[in-house]
């Protein structure tokens, strides 16, 4: 049996999710990967993060646009800049 000298941190994802910083970066890598599945993976994961009902009513956006953004999967790029718009 091992035993560990220090217990494991523990991890938050939500904190990565909602680093702007951090989030810009991870896109700005799929695009210059050509990789727009995973700009969309990212927005999506960083809105999940966020409290939905909160943003739109706070930036007069309707609800149905946060939650419905990437159920196609290939949101305008106008709804992908109200999003991002509202979140920040």
């Amino acid at each position: 049996m091992t035993k560990f000298k220090k217990q494991p941190r523990e991890y938050n994802p939500n904190k990565d999710l909602l680093d702007e910083q951090l989030i810009a970066k991870a896109i700005w890598e799929c695009l210059k990967e050509n990789d727009p599945d995973g700009v969309i993976e990212i927005l999506e994961a960083h809105l999940s993060a966020k409290n939905k009902t909160q943003l739109s009513k706070e930036h007069d956006l309707p609800r149905t646009t946060i939650y419905h953004a990437f159920k196609s999967k290939n949101p305008t790029l106008h709804t992908l800049a109200k999003l991002v718009h509202a979140t920040s």
